[in-house]
């Protein structure tokens, strides 16, 4: 719009800065109970360097780029009067594909959390993150696919 100087400048500054103040700032409470927890100065210090030699520029400088680009042209023109959507028959309202969209990974998840669980409670240790880690890829495939299915079921 009219006003790109401001929102660049609130894009680079706004978000991270009071991410910043509020780390800052339970930093500082945790350096006065005296803990060894809390971040070194040199790390703060280092952190603002960073944001302000290579987040704030980068913003600029893509907000440079794209405000200078043209405007996107849609490819057709679209009707002003809306067309009828066919009613949708039960099994695709929204409670019950969020039931069935969750079932599945569900399902495909507690076997094997099922198998983990019963060998640790029966004194037998695998490897125990490496089946945590195969079942978060069988949940995020299981995930991906029921997205794709409900989207087509969905159209």
């Amino acid at each position: 719009g009219k006003q790109w100087q401001r929102c660049t400048l609130l894009t680079a500054l706004l978000y991270p800065g009071l991410i910043f103040a509020v780390f800052f700032g339970l930093n500082a409470l945790v350096w006065s109970y005296g803990s060894t927890g809390a971040v070194p100065v040199f790390s703060m210090v280092a952190v603002l360097m960073l944001w302000f030699g290579i987040s704030v520029p980068l913003v600029f400088l893509g907000a440079y780029f794209g405000y200078k680009k043209d405007p996107i042209e849609f490819p057709v023109v679209t009707s002003n009067i809306p067309r009828q959507i066919p009613e949708q028959p039960w099994y695709l309202q929204g409670v019950v594909t969020c039931l069935l969209g969750g079932v599945l990974p569900f399902g495909a998840c507690f076997v094997e959390m099922f198998f983990i669980m019963s060998s640790i409670w029966m004194d037998q240790y695998y490897y125990v993150f490496g089946f945590l880690l195969v079942v978060y890829v069988i949940l995020a495939i299981t995930c991906a696919e029921i997205t794709i299915v409900m989207c087509y079921f969905q159209l």
